[in-house]
């Protein structure tokens, strides 16, 4: 009997890790091709009740490697730029920015995920994928997040995501307008901060 049962749970776990490593592949095909992607997005945060606390809107642009530029409208505006070596978070009603160098926590954000290595995917997160929802957890434990959903549309391009936090957050974003390799200027990855912002620097 003890033999019988060790032998189910290395099946389990063998099973497991084939359906593991068949969505990581999945998940990686579909993001291989888009060395860049461009769009607009809805994002609705809810806390651990379900109650719906703020709602936002903006665009954004990715490239590979790392590099990320996700403006936020009204009611809160904030601007998040990145070239994959630094880290730019500024808020035009506080007149601030803050910076600091991009490290491996960052780089475990779900923004990135879109355009980071690809290569990576396997070694950051655990990945599932049900009805074509793709499911994520970190591998590491102190990403800044603990479980995410992405969903693709039919042309291939990321549709929307849900991002869920420790503290029983979820984020809602719903894309729209996605563009495949468009043509990005580098300079977009880049921050100067206009004149008589305070810098905070975050080493």
């Amino acid at each position: 009997m003890k033999k019988i049962l060790q032998g189910l749970l290395l099946s389990i776990s063998v099973t497991a890790s084939a359906a593991w490593a068949d969505a990581t592949d999945d998940l990686s095909d579909l993001l291989k091709p888009l060395e860049a992607i461009s769009g607009n997005f809805k994002q609705t945060l809810i806390d651990e009740r379900g109650e719906v606390t703020q709602k936002s809107n903006g665009s954004f642009s990715v490239q590979r490697p790392g590099k990320l530029r996700w403006k936020t409208g009204e009611p809160y505006p904030q601007l998040l730029v990145t070239n994959n070596k630094t880290l730019w978070l500024y808020d035009p009603d506080l007149e601030q920015v803050t910076v600091r160098p991009v490290d491996a926590r960052i780089k475990d954000t779900p923004a990135l995920l879109l355009g980071g290595k690809v290569e990576e995917i396997r070694g950051s997160f655990n990945v599932s994928q049900k009805e074509g929802v793709y499911h994520l957890t970190p591998k590491n434990p102190s990403a800044p997040f603990k479980a995410m959903e992405i969903r693709f549309a039919k042309n291939g391009l990321p549709s929307a995501m849900t991002v869920r936090d420790g503290m029983g957050q979820t984020t809602e974003i719903q894309f729209s307008g996605m563009k495949a390799n468009p043509k990005l200027s580098a300079s977009i990855f880049d921050f100067k901060p206009p004149a008589g912002t305070d810098i905070i620097k975050d080493e």
